[in-house]
């Protein structure tokens, strides 16, 4: 993928902007991806968009993966934009917060933490045992609205 600059507008935060772009990414995983939730990811680098991915159908590569999978540059300085904690636990697929652990992913911003029992906050937290910084809640409210019946299931 070619890099390229993502810009929603001046009033929006650095955070908020890239989140953005991972919830529209979410949205390209329905109803492909169902009955996983419909996560987006986007990695970033000095300031621009490097790659980008959703969640594939059940067993196949969930965001992350699939954002890591479609970048071939240089791996230091990336943050990943995540609509979903990482998942902690290896199901169909590796867990999706040792795969960014692995690829030396520097900072973590997730709109929500994943209310699935097998999950909820362990994904963060091997982040930041792993010395990668999170930030939680960045557009919390839009993501909701995507993920709104994976999260009223879990």
């Amino acid at each position: 993928m070619e890099s390229r600059a993502f810009i929603l507008g001046d009033n929006l935060s650095t955070h908020e902007t890239f989140m953005k772009l991972a919830l529209c990414e979410s949205k390209k995983a329905l109803p492909e991806c169902l009955p996983n939730p419909p996560v987006g990811c986007v990695l970033i680098r000095d300031g621009v968009t490097v790659s980008v991915g959703h969640t594939r159908a059940p067993g196949k590569c969930h965001a992350e993966a699939d954002a890591l999978a479609n970048y071939s540059g240089p791996l230091s300085e990336l943050t990943a934009y995540v609509t979903l904690e990482p998942c902690s636990f290896h199901g169909r697929t590796p867990a999706c917060a040792d795969a960014l652990i692995a690829h030396g992913i520097e900072c973590v911003v997730v709109a929500l933490i994943d209310p699935d029992p097998r999950n909820n906050g362990r994904g963060l937290e091997k982040l930041r045992q792993a010395g990668i910084e999170v930030i939680e809640g960045v557009c919390e409210e839009e993501a909701s609205e995507i993920l709104g019946v994976y999260l009223s299931n879990s």
